[in-house]
């Protein structure tokens, strides 16, 4: 409905160089030092040493406009990855998962209604598709948050959200520090942990589990990792990140993702290449062990070089539900099942719709 009934926008023409005098500012000396000028990162943050390039990462992501566009470019019609974005979006390893799109987005180096425009130039020139849909879509619920925040202000900030709750988060420092670090003993979530502390980047599907472990499993204060995204992420944007963290601590008054993370381990890295990526520690771990590497006989542990409680640890915190959804009344063992639970007034034990934030 949203889509049929707004209209974007189409595109200002691109300025020429001199079309945007800076009136008296030009004459001031800072603004004559800049002009043609990139300053270096020394010269901002001196003392401080350039980051090195990590060889894991998504992306080596520059920043610019001319960088934007490029992977804009190489997104839609040099590779045609997005006739297939729908079926790739929910990877975590590589650039050619996803769009890559928001660092550029958060920092104003590419206009969502120039992506919207090219998708729609590429549709009639190429493929329409729901991969070419889903894109446009992101871009909408980008949109969502910003009026989200827009109606709700500061409410979005506060401990019980938007919806007012009054949560009774616990207060334990220690599995806040081992949910950073990348050390919970659950690889899912430290793999991603792990990844954002040495690229500032996180998949969608990542950050979806990462915080649903953090306040719906852990129980602690959602704005901490919300503030903790805030410090590292490329892409930080402050609408979509305290948007997508007070949903997903259920403090919207709506549904209530709660992820199983070792069925979403399975899911979406069943063979362990993204476990093993950024957890070397389990890097000889079998993979019918390497989304729950606590439950490796001794026999394994010492075989795959990996003692849990010594070279991996414990999980800080393992959800009793995990165990019961996998098995059946008859003690059999079943496939691990996602779940949501509703408000208190609500319909319970619904399976999830894990498309819900794509």
């Amino acid at each position: 409905k949203v889509e049929s009934r707004c209209e974007v926008r189409g595109l200002f023409p691109e300025p020429e160089k001199g079309d945007l005098p800076l009136g008296q500012a030009a004459s001031l000396p800072a603004v004559q030092k800049l002009r043609g000028d990139i300053p270096s990162f020394e010269s901002i943050l001196p003392g401080m040493q350039i980051p090195l390039f990590d060889q894991r990462a998504a992306l080596d992501f520059s920043g610019g406009e001319t960088a934007a566009r490029r992977r804009l470019k190489y997104y839609l019609w040099e590779s045609d990855l997005l006739a297939t974005y729908f079926e790739t979006r929910n990877g975590m390893v590589g650039g050619d998962y996803s769009t890559k799109f928001s660092p550029w987005l958060a920092h104003g180096n590419l206009s969502p209604r120039l992506i919207y425009h090219e998708i729609k130039n590429y549709e009639s020139k190429r493929v329409a598709n729901k991969s070419t849909y889903w894109v446009i879509f992101e871009l909408i619920w980008r949109d969502f948050f910003r009026f989200f925040c827009e109606k709700h202000g500061n409410k979005v900030f506060l401990p019980g959200g938007t919806a007012g709750r009054r949560p009774d988060w616990r207060n334990d420092k220690e599995a806040l520090r081992r949910w950073k670090k990348g050390s919970t003993g659950m690889p899912l979530v430290d793999a991603n942990m792990r990844e954002m502390a040495a690229t500032g980047f996180m998949s969608n599907r990542g950050r979806q589990n990462v915080a649903s472990f953090l306040a719906l499993d852990l129980k602690l204060d959602w704005r901490l990792g919300a503030d903790h995204f805030e410090s590292l992420l490329l892409d930080y944007d402050v609408c979509s990140n305290w948007g997508n963290w007070v949903a997903a601590a259920g403090m919207t008054g709506g549904r209530i993702n709660r992820f199983n993370i070792a069925k979403q381990s399975k899911d979406y890295d069943a063979d362990g290449t993204y476990l093993r990526l950024w957890l070397p520690e389990l890097s000889k771990v079998p993979t019918k062990y390497i989304h729950k590497p606590w439950e490796m006989p001794r026999s394994v542990q010492e075989a795959s070089e990996c003692i849990i409680g010594e070279d991996y640890p414990f999980p800080v915190y393992k959800p009793p539900v995990w165990d019961k959804n996998n098995r059946q009344s008859n003690g059999k063992k079943k496939p691990y099942r996602g779940y949501y639970e509703k408000s208190k007034g609500g319909r319970n034990n619904k399976k999830s719709n894990y498309d819900l934030y794509g």
